[in-house]
């Protein structure tokens, strides 16, 4: 019998990865907390389910892409969440991010509960990787799961690891960020030096392609540059390259909260190892300029 796919999360990199689900040939059932987010999946084929848990009573598998470990408590735990509609389904598939302790308790509670198994599977290559599907995935948890799911899995990634028990595969997205926060950090210095030097920086990546200094950020930037598309990785190294030159994005005030997530997990899991994160540091605190600053609204003079 084909397996049925629950989905539940239909963000900037849910919504496609649920879609080449949805394309992989698998019966799929979505459910969001936005009802209109869901109308595209619907229209190619996925069916609606009403809540978290009548999903979960209808799928083999639940799979989750959220943005915070509050809302996977409601969504899993919660009224009318997937404990609630628990009985056919075995696995609970997690592909967002969050702290891996968090993801441990969690999937501690959901087995005792309902005897569902839980797989951390974050994912890195953002909404551009997930709609080609060669998102690289992390999996923490059992291996006999991981090879349940694999089919699921690999329909929106080119590639899966097994890094461990549950949370290891958060643990893994932890280490992820941290190169991945660096190497955007690198790029806009090495960008502001060569442009105040009198640098052609739009020719940079060319000029680095296939030497060591070349990685997936750099071709993802040049991609923002080319077809000026500066959203995700290239408004993220435009604004650390303002912010070296002495000023701060204007749209990026309060809209860096879940980049401010991702530092904290790696810092916080810095401090429970006692690993030096100097790196990570700093960056938290330059991040954290751009998403604390408030721009100065200047009344029109009204006198006469």
């Amino acid at each position: 019998m084909k397996l049925a796919i629950g989905f539940i999360g239909l963000g900037d990199i849910g919504a496609p990865m649920a879609t080449r689900i949805l394309m992989g040939g698998f019966d799929l059932v979505v459910w969001n907390r936005t009802a209109s987010k869901m109308d595209p999946l619907v229209a190619a084929g996925a069916t609606v389910a009403r809540s978290a848990a009548d999903l979960a009573r209808r799928c083999d598998i639940v799979c989750l892409c959220v943005d915070s470990p509050q809302a996977i408590e409601e969504i899993v735990f919660g009224l009318d969440g997937v404990v609630a509609g628990a009985g056919r389904a075995r696995l609970l598939l997690d592909n967002s991010t969050t702290h891996p302790q968090r993801t441990r308790e969690m999937a501690q509670r959901l087995k005792e509960m309902t005897s569902m198994a839980w797989l951390d599977v974050p994912v890195s290559g953002g909404p551009v990787g997930a709609r080609a599907g060669t998102l690289a995935a992390m999996a923490g948890g059992d291996a006999a799961d991981l090879d349940f799911a694999r089919p699921i899995i690999m329909s929106y990634a080119n590639r899966v690891t097994l890094m461990g028990s549950v949370g290891c595969g958060q643990a893994t997205k932890a280490c992820n960020q941290v190169i991945n926060f660096g190497t955007i950090a690198a790029l806009a210095e090495a960008l502001t030096l060569g442009e105040r030097y009198g640098l052609d920086v739009s020719r940079l990546p060319e000029a680095l392609s296939g030497g060591f200094a070349d990685s997936n950020i750099m071709k993802e930037y040049d991609r923002c540059v080319t077809n000026n598309d500066f959203t995700g990785i290239g408004l993220l190294v435009r604004a650390l390259g303002m912010l070296y030159q002495g000023d701060i994005h204007p749209a990026l005030g309060g809209k860096l909260g879940l980049l401010m997530k991702d530092i904290g997990i790696a810092l916080e899991l810095g401090h429970h190892t006692s690993s030096a994160m100097p790196l990570m540091g700093l960056l938290d605190a330059q991040f954290r300029v751009i998403h604390n600053h408030k721009p100065v609204r200047t009344e029109p003079d009204s006198r006469p």
